[in-house]
């Protein structure tokens, strides 16, 4: 534990791979059903996504704990050239390039959350650059460095309610041996030191460890003298968004990548209705239409580009702009980097709200995906009309409503607490303050009045 468990995550990895290749139709027609008949695609998107973002909430970064990535990554490392990482690495940008492609060329341009055989080369290519990585850097570079599913949740577990924590720093003060961050341990494939760079007793929050546990089997496995209390490391109790009510300002590139992710979550739900979904689609399609864009990747990439890069201008900058109306000397930088917080709370929301709707609506297709795992026949009787799905019965879907509200409302006034945290750090005017409160309004109206459209219009 948990080698042995990510050993069964690199089969059921490899398993949904072989079975999304096995989905190259050549007919486009088939794309919007073929997402949800194919097996593979089916458990990617509408179970183990939905999945890991409820969990990392609640846990925090539990998925980590299990990666098939994580093992392949750190033994090619232990064979590759172990080169210093360069700064541009160290500071976070890499990883935030790496989910611009990914949503800008895959999401948006691939559809590789609808095409089953995207999806199959883009997990591919994870893994290609998980070996490189593994090949090129020192220590286990990919997993704190470059893949953006772990940045993700580990913005998603400040409001974890566990962490992995020491029990006793005093019994870190006295090691003489410190195998949990001794050279010689890490690239051992189990009993290993951290490779993610973190001593720890020095760990406040939950957005950079793995939870691999090698730091805990060292300390009980290599220590020069028998001292009580160790191991010292455990995966322990923190309290509910303890990370985020420390109010610690985000680096610049987590912010851009909060920034790019909050106009994802928006669109990842309005997307789910044909109301909202033209709502969404409105400008980028005007743009389309007025410089005569005829490719679906080209098409693709002006959406993200409006969507995620200059949508999220208006939520973020209306209340910074406000809060100069009233005299504020708070700079820009001081802004984003502190009150982008506020963000996550609603955010996480909205994509836990999401992952339980997206779960449950595609329950009629387990069963025809179990049945046809490439998902081409099954396709193909749906659009013609031999096959029939049974809809989802009605108090399903108000339930999922319901739920989906409570969880909105939750994340608001979460925000709005971080907001009050962040305010006391900056000790602004009373009417300054008032302004920064326009974040959860604004931010989270959207998915409010979202809502209420489904609910009662779409």
């Amino acid at each position: 534990m948990p080698v042995g468990l990510k050993m069964i995550t690199l089969l059921a990895f490899i398993t949904i791979i072989s079975i999304g290749l096995s989905a190259s139709a050549g007919d486009p027609s088939l794309i919007p059903e073929i997402g949800h008949t194919n097996l593979g695609n089916l458990i990617v998107w509408s179970y183990w996504w939905p999945l890991i973002i409820i969990v990392s909430i609640f846990f925090g970064r539990i998925w980590c704990m299990v990666c098939p990535v994580e093992p392949i990554t750190s033994f090619f490392a232990r064979y590759g050239f172990r080169m210093k990482r360069p700064k541009w690495l160290l500071s976070g940008w890499a990883i935030t390039v790496f989910y611009m492609l990914i949503l800008f060329i895959g999401i948006e341009g691939f559809e590789i959350d609808h095409n089953p055989y995207y999806m199959s080369l883009y997990m591919l290519a994870i893994l290609f650059v998980a070996v490189l990585s593994g090949l090129l850097f020192e220590k286990n570079t990919f997993c704190r460095y470059i893949c953006p599913v772990g940045y993700l949740l580990g913005l998603h577990a400040r409001l974890s309610i566990f962490g992995w924590r020491v029990k006793d720093k005093k019994l870190c003060e006295q090691c003489t041996d410190k195998s949990c961050v001794h050279k010689k341990f890490i690239y051992n494939q189990n009993y290993k030191s951290c490779g993610v760079d973190l001593y720890p007793a020095e760990i406040e929050d939950n957005s950079a460890c793995i939870l691999c546990a090698g730091c805990r089997k060292t300390c009980a496995s290599y220590k020069t003298e028998k001292i009580n209390g160790r191991p010292n490391p455990a995966y322990s109790y923190i309290g509910f968004a303890n990370d985020l009510y420390r109010v610690k300002p985000l680096l610049m590139a987590e912010m851009f990548f909060l920034w790019i992710l909050s106009g994802f979550v928006i669109s990842e739900n309005m997307e789910e209705w044909g109301s909202t979904e033209k709502l969404m689609k409105y400008f980028p399609d005007m743009v389309a239409t007025t410089f005569h864009v005829q490719s679906s990747l080209w098409n693709g990439l002006i959406y993200a580009v409006i969507t995620f890069l200059i949508m999220p201008l208006f939520f973020w900058f209306i209340p910074f702009l406000m809060s100069k109306l009233t005299g504020a000397r708070l700079t820009i930088r001081e802004y984003i980097l502190n009150y982008s917080l506020a963000f996550i709370p609603i955010m996480a929301a909205a994509h836990l709200g999401k992952s339980i709707l997206q779960s449950s609506s595609d329950f009629p297709y387990l069963k025809v995906a179990f049945a046809d795992t490439s998902g081409i026949f099954a396709a193909q009787n749906i659009i013609g009309g031999q096959l029939i799905l049974q809809n989802n019965p009605a108090w399903l879907n108000g339930f999922v409503w319901i739920i989906f509200c409570l969880i909105m409302l939750a994340g608001i006034l979460i925000s709005i607490k971080v907001i009050s945290l962040v305010n006391q750090k900056f000790q602004l005017p009373v009417k300054t303050n008032r302004t920064f409160y326009l974040i959860p309004v604004i931010y989270g109206s959207v998915f409010l009045v979202m809502l209420l459209m489904w609910h009662w219009i779409a």
